[in-house]
């Protein structure tokens, strides 16, 4: 069966020319990817790729082109490779949002920047929790070719029950040795906060990024009046009477919350990000996330 589509191709093609940015100068200086890449001496030579702009001249296959008539450029890897995680909060709270789906916009997200990442033939692995139920790994992989099974992995993936994201780090870490790279697609809301998450990330020496997605209701939360709450991953009823003052109060508390978030991620050097799901996804990726430095045009 066809992987499912979380992304069109034509959405697709423009990401390609786009790569994940890493903020460490050594490893901009050594060819602006995640690991390093050829610049002289024998390496092993990994995969062709169509050239995009901002390719090298020197990496084109010539031979290649006098066959084909289209310019692929050669991709090596030599031993230091590092690699990205992407490790996807599948909770329940996640399952959230309507037609502004919390969970549908991570993997959404998680499909777009996974095609930077393969494409720019940096190793993408990508890590669920699962939520109450076995944990879900897609193994390391580069190159596009691994992108219809990425799509097909984000596809099949469920959400509930309740995650501790730190735990699942110090698990993926177990399987997967060498990450460099770390992406959390998440609400956050969970009353533990990010500290340990951020501490487990830190002992390995991690380049962190949080995407918070929250859904318009969260940010705003609905009309005025009586509302009955139930918590989607503990079960507790809340009966509120929601009037002027308690609206004003929750948007306080929550931009208190964020601010919180942002401050732990500046003490532990992480990149933080808040997305809003009623977001255009395309907007999002070509243009918050660039405009966050998470992406950046490639031959930048």
């Amino acid at each position: 069966m066809p992987a499912p589509e979380l992304f069109p191709p034509a959405l697709l093609a423009r990401l390609a020319g786009y790569r994940l940015v890493s903020r460490q100068p050594a490893r901009a200086a050594a060819g602006g990817s995640w690991r390093s890449r050829l610049k002289g001496g024998t390496v092993e030579f990994a995969d062709y790729r169509e050239y995009s702009p901002g390719d090298e001249p020197r990496r084109v296959d010539w031979k290649a082109y006098a066959r084909l008539r289209r310019l692929y450029v050669k991709e090596y890897l030599d031993e230091r490779e590092d690699r990205i995680l992407f490790l996807i909060d599948t909770s329940a709270s996640m399952d959230f949002g309507g037609a502004h789906h919390k969970g549908l916009f991570a993997l959404k997200l998680a499909a777009g920047l996974g095609s930077c990442a393969l494409s720019n033939q940096d190793s993408l692995a990508v890590f669920s929790p699962g939520g109450g139920r076995a944990p879900r790994l897609f193994p390391p992989a580069r190159g596009l070719k691994a992108l219809p099974r990425l799509q097909e992995f984000l596809a099949n993936l469920n959400f509930g029950g309740q995650e501790d994201l730190a735990t699942a780090l110090k698990r993926a870490r177990q399987q997967l040795p060498r990450l460099q790279g770390l992406y959390v697609f998440s609400d956050f809301l969970y009353p533990d906060g990010i500290e340990q998450l951020l501490r487990e990330a830190a002992g390995a020496a991690m380049e962190v990024n949080l995407l918070q997605i929250l859904a318009p209701e969260e940010r705003e939360t609905f009309g005025e009046g009586d509302w009955h709450y139930l918590d989607a991953e503990t079960g507790e009823r809340l009966e509120v009477t929601l009037t002027p003052a308690v609206l004003a109060a929750y948007r306080k508390r929550l931009e208190q919350y964020q601010a919180e978030l942002k401050a732990a991620c500046r003490r532990w050097g992480a990149r933080y990000v808040t997305l809003d799901s009623s977001a255009p996804v395309s907007a999002t990726l070509l243009q918050t996330l660039v405009r966050e430095g998470v992406l950046q045009p490639r031959g930048y």
